[in-house]
């Protein structure tokens, strides 16, 4: 399941997310962006920057509530920027919560943060490497391995403060689970990759940990009196800008040049400098999110400010470390181990690159706006996208609004019937040729007043407060002809179109067609008329014929019948 999750029906189309993604590990299919995962690199920039919502972050607390139900002892590592989130320096209150929760020990990850430095020194002093990139940023190690590969090998072997502090617990508590909490997405990633170590369970948010504590009505409020500290309180810092640097004596440099970098551009810049051989003999302290973790994607959306907190995290010792953790006492090597994770995609070729730019209207280098409205910086970049799989044709919106506009133009310009468009007062903004021709008002002249034709009509107030369209006929006082009208409130833009169309032709052929029913009424009748005094007629004589025959067949009977007839009658 991917870290960051998409709600498709909160996604509009606005290609922000692709905008802000630094490395555009974001595809835009079916109208919807989706996160590529074996690009993305978890820095949250597009969480935060969707401005409708349409991702969030997977929630693993069901995860962790499934581990507590067990029965093994589960441990929570709570990152050093605890301090920043809740605002406190009492670690205690934070304990004691946590524990409510079902968790049988709280830490501060800072434990673990001491070891990873112990073996950066370590590092320096051999001075085997050529350059050492250090971190605790689960980030910059899935950027280096998915788009520097060439500098794993300066990728200090060294398992981060989180996966070190777990080893130190299970190496100090025996069989028991580990939870990580702290400001990170890219850690929910750490947490699942074996070759990071394996050893932490799960990996929870500030933010998440807090819903939690509110469904359970947990508060800070109550304090642990055996809440345990640190034995190094310098190890806080690491959270920090250059807090790796501060935890690590200078005297144990060796022959290494000393270079912070937070933010994920000036990590790339300096990438790009170690890639090109411009950098020798560094020690690099890297942090994706500027600020450091104390700009992690989860402060920056609880609307912490990284410059603030900092003055919050001095690395002086707290209260609670007079009971430093039995794990702060332990010590181990912590290696770990890098991948490449490099999928180089298919390049496309300068033909087929020059095809698909053809396809969006851009034929010439001039044509190409780089607007950077796809979410891409350049219009080249877009093509290579789509070639690509990650980006659809449709997204240059210039290209598709000048051909909605041209299409639009179309349509005004050979209409046979007039289009005029009005604003609220009723006054003409725009109207078609056809519209100049049946009025008699030529465009320049018109553009901005009322037209005299449709003083006092109240169609136009009919279809704003009904909402629907409405159709009436008149007739166009420059020539007496027959129209029919149609007025149409546009809501959005608190404007009027109105479509006009001459019927003179269709009421004349109407009125044709009724006279050409009544002619074909009229003849029928006087045919049904003729056919009735027929018959009658023909009636008539067949009532005389049939008498007279009646009367000379009776003749004829009483001859034939003779005289004994007569006797017997």
């Amino acid at each position: 399941m991917s870290v960051i999750e998409l709600n498709p029906t909160n996604c509009r189309n606005c290609y922000k997310c692709i905008r802000e993604c630094p490395i555009k590990a974001i595809a835009f299919k079916d109208g919807r962006a989706k996160i590529i995962d074996k690009e993305c690199i978890l820095c949250g920039i597009c969480v935060q920057s969707c401005p409708q919502n349409a991702k969030y972050i997977r929630n693993d607390v069901d995860e962790v509530k499934s581990l507590l139900r067990l029965g093994k002892p589960v441990y929570a590592s709570v990152a050093p920027s605890w301090q920043g989130w809740y605002g406190t320096d009492d670690f205690s209150v934070l304990s004691a919560a946590l524990k409510k929760l079902g968790f049988a020990g709280v830490e501060e990850t800072a434990i673990g943060a001491a070891e990873t430095s112990r073996e950066y020194a370590e590092l320096m002093e051999k001075g085997s490497m050529k350059n050492i990139i250090g971190t605790a940023c689960a980030s910059v190690v899935m950027l280096i391995e998915r788009k520097y590969p060439e500098l794993i090998k300066m990728l200090s072997p060294v398992s981060s403060p989180m996966m070190a502090h777990a080893r130190l617990m299970r190496e100090s508590y025996g069989d028991i689970k580990v939870v990580f909490i702290g400001p990170c997405l890219s850690k929910k990633d750490e947490a699942a990759d074996p070759l990071a170590g394996g050893l932490v369970n799960v990996a929870l948010t500030f933010s998440s940990v807090d819903r939690w504590m509110a469904e359970q009505g947990v508060r800070l409020e109550q304090e642990d009196h055996e809440a345990v500290g640190v034995r190094n309180a310098v190890a806080r810092l690491y959270p920090k800008p250059r807090g790796i640097l501060a935890t690590i004596p200078k005297e144990r440099y060796g022959d290494y040049r000393p270079i912070a970098v937070d933010g994920i551009f000036r990590c790339i810049e300096v990438f790009d400098a170690i890639q090109n051989g411009e950098l020798d003999h560094v020690f690099v302290e890297a942090n994706i999110c500027a600020g450091g973790c104390l700009g992690g994607p989860i402060m920056r959306m609880g609307g912490k400010r990284a410059m603030l907190l900092e003055e919050k995290i001095s690395g002086e010792a707290l209260p609670h470390d007079a009971r430093p953790a039995l794990s702060a006492s332990a010590q181990y090597p912590h290696p770990r181990v890098f991948a490449n994770r490099s999928d180089k995609a298919p390049e496309p070729s300068e033909a087929e690159i020059r095809q698909i730019l053809a396809r969006i209207g851009k034929y010439t280098p001039e044509q190409e706006l780089n607007c950077g409205s796809c979410g891409y910086p350049t219009c080249r970049a877009k093509a290579v996208a789509v070639y690509q799989g990650k980006a659809d044709i449709n997204m240059c919106l210039p290209f598709f609004r000048d051909r909605a506009e041209n299409l639009s133009n179309m349509v005004m310009e050979h209409s046979p019937n007039a289009i005029i468009a009005f604003d609220n007062d009723l006054l003409v903004q725009e109207l078609n040729p056809s519209a100049e021709e049946m009025f008699g008002a030529a465009r320049a002249d018109i553009i901005g007043l009322p037209l005299p034709e449709f003083y006092g009509e109240t169609a136009f107030d009919e279809a704003r407060d009904s909402g629907k369209i409405v159709t009436r006929r008149s007739k166009l006082f420059r020539n007496d002809h027959a129209a029919e009208e149609t007025f149409i409130y546009i809501k959005e833009h608190n404007m009027y179109l109105v479509f006009v169309k001459d019927i003179s032709d269709d009421e004349k052929r109407q009125e044709e067609l009724a006279q050409l029913r009544a002619h074909t009424i009229d003849t029928a009748q006087q045919v049904i008329d003729k056919q009735m005094r027929v018959a009658q007629e023909i009636a008539s004589l067949l009532g005389e014929t049939t008498a007279e025959t009646k009367v000379a067949l009776t003749n004829l009977k009483k001859s034939m019948a003779g005289p004994e007839s007569a006797d017997r009658k």
